[in-house]
């Protein structure tokens, strides 16, 4: 019992807690809900929910610049309400910018987003700038301790989305779109309590000058991370069609769960107690981070080894017969599951280091085994997700032994 009331107590676990529990609610809603979803969608319509998705996913990246991420390692409480307020405005010129960008590979058929509406283009939009504004006001709420916001944010989003796909099915595959859109915006509710009510200017160019850092190596790194990371439909549905890439889809749809649940909600907790370390006691930095990789790791490959065993099997049963595919997917993704959900969460060290461009690296190197993929064109499907999933682990592992070189620089006072 004492135990549990030191752990109840614990400022990292009950952040954890408060984000992982808004994830669960929120995850379990969208896996109930999915059954319905895929008898109300087929495969075809799928597919171009995963091509709109991994759009934004990319240009949520360049959405506020990256200086959401400076956000939490801001060295005043007026420079993070500063880098609030600017990325608020930023995210609405990235999200003009984005519209445009998806239009042009609309037209020009890139990588398959030829097989998108025009109307696709016009959504991209109001979908930027929501995942912009959800983006800096959740950094925010981490910098502020705010963590029980952002699992109220994700819920509401969570829940919002699914529903919102369902009651947009009578306008066909169209409202798998028109539901994402909407469930981000529904989710912002829940956040914009976080921001003082103080009048004044809403962008500053001087402070996003002093923190052009980010930017300058933190945009690049993170657009090729997305790009990576959202690269997966694109690529089988150009190289084995849209039916291949609708089943992916929802294979990324079901292994994010334990990574969104338990990933997202480690990272943010992760990263605002490291930075707060970092400024009192740089020495207790490694051991933090070895804890929670090792806790990472014990959970990660328990939730790996059941989607192993049971995803062929189960897959066809909860989603339908002609989901069968996705359900071997998953079982071959799950050791690069694990890799992703044991390593990054803690990756975000590297933002309050000076090796930051270690990530830049990595980063492409991760984008580069999508491109091998492309180039080599096997002709099994099957084939080339093992491909990805074995080299994704590796480089994983890698990654790994740079973080804990990185963390023993760091905890000496070399930031």
């Amino acid at each position: 019992m004492t135990a549990l009331r030191r752990l109840a107590q614990n400022r990292f676990f009950r952040g954890v807690v408060a984000i992982a529990g808004g994830t669960a609610v929120a995850q379990a809603v969208g896996v109930l809900l999915s059954p319905i979803i895929t008898r109300l969608y087929t495969p075809e319509a799928m597919g171009l929910w995963g091509l709109f998705v991994s759009f934004l996913g990319v240009a949520a990246v360049v959405a506020t610049l990256r200086y959401e991420v400076a956000i939490v390692a801001a060295s005043s409480e007026e420079d993070a309400l500063a880098l609030t307020r600017s990325s608020l405005v930023l995210g609405i010129f990235t999200g003009l910018f984005s519209a445009l960008i998806l239009e042009v590979m609309r037209r020009n058929d890139v990588l398959g987003y030829g097989h998108l509406p025009p109307w696709v283009s016009l959504l991209a939009f109001p979908a930027v700038v929501a995942f912009a504004w959800g983006t800096a006001l959740r950094y925010y709420s981490v910098r502020k301790g705010a963590f029980g916001l952002v699992g109220r944010f994700t819920v509401t989003q969570g829940v919002a989305r699914p529903f919102a796909q369902i009651l947009f099915s009578p306008f066909g595959s169209a409202g798998l779109l028109l539901g994402e859109v909407a469930g981000r915006f529904l989710g912002l509710t829940a956040l914009w309590r976080v921001l003082p009510k103080r009048r004044g200017a809403w962008f500053f160019l001087d402070i996003l000058k002093k923190y052009k850092v980010y930017p300058l190596i933190q945009l690049p790194s993170g657009f090729l991370n997305t790009l990576a990371l959202m690269a997966p439909v694109p690529v089988f549905a150009a190289l084995y069609g849209s039916v291949i890439g609708g089943n992916l889809a929802l294979a990324q749809r079901v292994i994010a769960l334990p990574v969104s649940l338990v990933g997202a909600s480690v990272a943010d907790v992760f990263y605002g107690h490291a930075a707060e370390l970092m400024r009192r006691d740089p020495k207790a930095l490694r051991p933090f981070f070895f804890a929670t990789v090792f806790r990472l790791f014990l959970l990660a490959a328990l939730f790996g080894f059941f989607l192993w065993l049971l995803a062929p099997r189960i897959v066809p049963w909860i989603f339908g017969a002609e989901w069968d595919i996705a359900g071997q997917m998953m079982a071959i993704m799950s050791p690069w599951m694990v890799a992703q959900l044991t390593v990054s969460p803690v990756s975000r060290i590297v933002f309050l280091s000076q090796w930051q461009w270690v990530k830049f690296l990595y980063d492409g190197l991760a984008l580069g085994i999508f491109a091998f993929v492309f180039i080599a064109k096997k002709p099994s499907f099957i084939t080339s997700l093992k491909t990805v999933a074995l080299m994704e682990v590796a480089l994983y592992l890698a990654y790994f032994a740079i973080l804990v070189w990185i963390t023993g620089r760091m905890a000496i006072g070399d930031k």
